[in-house]
C-alpha cells in the first residue's frame, strides 16, 4: 500500500513539472523597444514604444531620459491579449511621441521595469537626426496615388467603403481585406537565402495594426527596413485593383534541414463602412484610403462628403485577419563532396588574405587579415581555419562586418584579424589560408586559397631561456669523501642557552597566535557586511585606478565597464544592498531614506546612464572619458561625506 502511494506521488510530481515547463515555453517573456523610424528630420515627430510581453506581476516602469528630444505626447498605455493555436499572449505597451531638438546621432537607452520582483531592461535604439523638413519628402510619399474604384450596382460611382442594401458585412470584409505571404523560393539548401514578404491587400478604409509577428523558428532572420509610414502600391488581383502595404520583408537563412514553417502574421483592422439611409447616392468618387495607418479619425474627403449629411451613417467594424502558414522544404548540404575546410558558408564569395609585415623581431606581433566578401549568409560566416608553424603563437581572431544596408540578396564582407606572436628567430612560412563555400546555383562546393606567406624573424631584445638538458652523460657526480672527520666541542650546554627558553615558550606563542587568528577570522566572517561598508570607498577608488589605466590605453569599453562596476559596487557595499537586487529605484529609495537628494543623487544617476549609453553605443571620445572619470571620483567622494554625516 505504501509503495503504491509513493508511485502515485512520483507520477503526480513529474506531471506537475511537465505542466510548468509547458507553460514557461508557451509564454516567453520579452521586453523590447521599437521606433517608427531610425532616421528622422529635425522637425519630424516619431513614435517610440516599449512593449512588455507575457510579463508577470509588473510593479514599476521607468522610461529612459529623453534629454535630446521633446516629448510631444505620452505615455499612452495599451494592454491586450491574443490567443492563437491555443496559446495566450498578453502584452503591455507604453508609447511616446518625440521630436528631436538637435541634429546628430543619439542613443535612447532602454527602459527599466520590475517584473515578478526582478529588474529587466529593454534594448537601446539609435536615432539619426538629419537637417531638413518633413516637407522635403518625395511627392510619392506625401501624396499617395488615389485610384478610383467603380461600384457594381447600377453603374453608379460608389466607393467600396459604402455598404449597399442587403450586402453581407463579413463577406464584404473577406473579399476586400486580406493578407498574403510571398516567398521567392520554397525549396532550397540549408544556409541558402530566401526572401519572405508580408503584404496587406485592401480596398476599404481601415486603420490597421500588426498584433502578431512570425517567430521564424529554425531560421536566421534579417529584416529589410521599410518606409514609415508605409507607402501604398497598387496591384490587381483577378483584375480588381487593390492598395497594397508591405508589412514586413525579411531575409531568411535556414539553420537546419527538413520541412520548416513560416508562422502567420496577424493584423487587427478597424474598418469604417458607410450605410446609405435614404435612396440618395453621392456620385463623387473620392479615395477612402488617404492617411491609411496614421489617422484614427479617418480624415478623408470621402468621409467629409458623407458624414456631414443626415442621409448617411457610418459604422466602425473590427476585423482580425491572419496570413496562411508557408511550408519550406530545406535540403541538407551534400556530404560526399564536402571539403575539410568547409564551415557553413552558402552563396558566392571571394577571399583575400594579407599580412601587415614580412619582417619583424621576436618582440613584435604580426597581423594576418582574412576578408571574405560576396553574396549569401555573410552574417553567419565562421572564421576560416588558419594553420601556423610551431614558431608562432596564435590568438583568437577579431571579427568586423561591413554589410550593405537593405541589400537583397544579402551582400557585404566579414573580416577576421589574427594576431600572431613569433617565438623563434628564423625564416618561417605560414601555409596558405583555405576557405570553402557551397554555391547553390552551381550545386557544388568551391574552395578558395591564398598564397603562402614567408616571414623573416630576427631575434629581439628579450631572449627566451634555453631548457636545461638533464639527459644521460650531461651531469657529473662528486664522489663521496670516506675519511673520518674529527669533532671538537666549542660551545657550552644547550640548557643554559637562550635558545632553550625560546623554544620552550614557542608552543605557547603558537597556540596564542592560532587562537587570535581564529577569533579574528570569526569576527571578519560575522562582520563581512560591516567591513564592506567601512572599506567601500577604498574599494571603489581602487577600481577607478584600473579605469584610469584603461583611459590612458584608450580602451573605451573596458573603461566604462570598470567605472560602472566601481559605482555599482560602492552603492552595494555602502547601502548594504545585495548586488543581485541593485536597481536605480532601490538606490534612490535608500538615498532618500538617508535624506540624500538634490545634486548628489541626480549626478549619480546621470553618471550611471552615461556609462550604460557608452557601453551600448561606443564612440571613442577621450575628453568625454576624462570627464566621466573625474565625475565618478567626485560623486563617490561627495556621497562618502554625505553618508558619514
Amino acid at each position: 500500500m505504501k509503495d503504491r502511494f509513493s508511485i502515485k506521488k512520483y507520477f503526480f510530481s513529474v506531471l506537475c513539472c511537465l505542466l510548468v515547463v509547458a507553460c514557461a515555453h508557451a509564454q516567453e517573456f520579452r521586453f523590447t523597444t521599437t521606433v517608427s523610424s531610425n532616421t528622422v528630420a529635425q522637425d519630424e515627430p516619431f513614435q517610440i514604444q516599449f512593449m512588455l510581453e507575457n510579463g508577470v506581476n509588473v510593479t514599476s516602469f521607468n522610461p529612459p531620459s529623453f534629454k535630446d528630444f521633446e516629448v510631444l505626447q505620452g505615455p499612452s498605455q495599451m494592454q491586450g491579449q491574443s490567443i492563437f493555436n491555443g496559446r495566450r499572449s498578453e502584452y503591455i505597451a507604453l508609447t511616446y511621441v518625440l521630436q528631436p531638438r538637435h541634429v546628430g546621432s543619439f542613443t535612447i537607452a532602454g527602459a527599466q521595469a520590475r517584473v515578478n520582483g526582478n529588474v529587466v531592461k529593454s534594448n537601446p535604439v539609435l536615432i539619426e537626426v538629419r537637417k531638413g523638413s518633413t516637407q522635403a519628402q518625395s511627392p510619392q510619399a506625401m501624396q499617395p496615388a488615389t485610384p478610383q474604384h467603380r461600384g457594381q450596382q447600377g453603374g453608379e460611382d460608389l466607393p467600396e467603403g459604402v455598404l449597399k442594401k442587403g450586402e453581407d458585412v463579413t463577406e464584404k470584409l473577406r473579399k476586400n481585406i486580406f493578407l498574403k505571404v510571398e516567398v521567392d523560393k520554397k525549396d532550397l539548401y540549408e544556409g541558402d537565402q530566401l526572401t519572405a514578404t508580408y503584404k496587406l491587400y485592401t480596398r476599404l478604409p481601415t486603420n490597421s495594426s500588426v498584433t502578431k509577428v512570425p517567430a521564424f523558428k529554425g531560421f536566421s532572420a534579417k529584416d529589410i527596413e521599410l518606409p514609415n509610414p508605409p507607402q501604398a502600391t497598387e496591384e490587381r488581383v483577378n483584375g480588381i485593383p487593390f492598395k497594397v502595404f508591405t508589412i514586413r520583408k525579411t531575409l531568411l537563412f535556414p539553420l537546419q534541414s527538413g520541412t520548416l514553417e513560416l508562422d502567420p502574421v496577424e493584423v487587427d483592422n478597424q474598418v469604417r463602412l458607410v450605410k446609405l439611409v435614404s435612396g440618395k447616392r453621392n456620385t463623387r468618387s473620392k479615395d477612402p484610403f488617404e492617411d491609411f495607418f496614421n489617422d484614427p479619425a479617418f480624415k478623408d474627403p470621402f468621409f467629409d462628403d458623407f458624414f456631414n449629411r443626415p442621409e448617411v451613417e457610418y459604422q466602425d467594424v473590427p476585423y482580425k485577419i491572419q496570413s496562411a502558414a508557408i511550408s519550406i522544404n530545406v535540403k541538407p548540404l551534400p556530404l560526399d563532396s564536402r571539403p575539410g575546410s568547409y564551415n557553413g558558408a552558402v552563396g558566392h564569395f571571394n577571399m583575400s588574405a594579407t599580412v601587415d609585415k614580412n619582417k619583424l623581431s621576436t618582440d613584435d606581433a604580426l597581423t594576418l587579415k582574412v576578408t571574405i566578401s560576396g553574396q549569401g549568409n555573410v552574417n553567419l560566416l565562421n572564421s576560416p581555419k588558419v594553420e601556423t608553424p610551431s614558431g608562432f603563437e596564435k590568438y583568437d581572431p577579431k571579427m568586423t562586418d561591413d554589410i550593405e544596408k537593405n541589400s537583397n540578396p544579402l551582400s557585404g564582407s566579414r573580416t577576421f584579424e589574427y594576431v600572431l606572436m613569433p617565438r623563434e628567430a628564423g625564416t618561417h612560412t605560414i601555409p596558405a589560408v583555405e576557405f570553402s563555400y557551397f554555391d547553390p546555383v552551381a550545386n557544388s562546393y568551391k574552395t578558395l586559397r591564398s598564397e603562402p606567406f614567408v616571414i623573416n624573424i630576427s631575434q629581439g631584445k628579450h631572449t627566451r631561456e634555453d631548457k636545461h638538458d638533464f639527459g644521460a652523460g650531461k651531469n657529473n657526480l662528486i664522489k663521496p669523501d670516506g675519511s673520518i672527520l674529527t669533532w671538537t666541542r666549542t660551545h657550552g650546554w644547550f640548557i643554559t642557552s637562550a635558545w632553550f627558553y625560546i623554544l620552550l615558550l614557542l608552543p605557547l606563542l603558537i597556540a596564542a597566535g592560532v587562537i587570535w587568528y581564529k577569533r579574528r577570522k570569526d569576527y571578519n566572517t560575522t562582520n563581512a557586511a560591516l567591513l564592506k561598508h567601512r572599506y567601500a570607498n577604498k574599494v571603489a577608488l581602487k577600481r577607478l585606478e584600473l579605469a584610469a589605466r584603461y583611459l590612458k590605453e584608450g580602451k573605451d569599453k573596458s573603461f566604462y565597464e570598470e567605472t560602472s562596476r566601481a559605482v555599482w559596487g560602492y552603492l552595494s557595499h555602502k547601502l548594504k544592498i545585495p548586488f543581485a537586487d541593485l536597481s536605480k529605484q532601490l538606490v534612490q529609495e535608500k538615498l532618500a531614506a538617508r535624506h540624500i537628494n538634490g545634486s548628489n543623487a541626480s549626478d549619480l544617476f546621470e553618471l550611471i546612464s552615461n556609462c550604460e549609453v557608452a557601453l551600448y553605443a561606443p564612440a571613442h571620445d577621450n575628453n568625454k572619458m576624462q570627464g566621466t572619470y573625474a565625475q565618478a571620483v567626485n560623486i563617490i567622494s561627495n556621497l562618502e561625506d554625505a553618508l558619514k554625516n
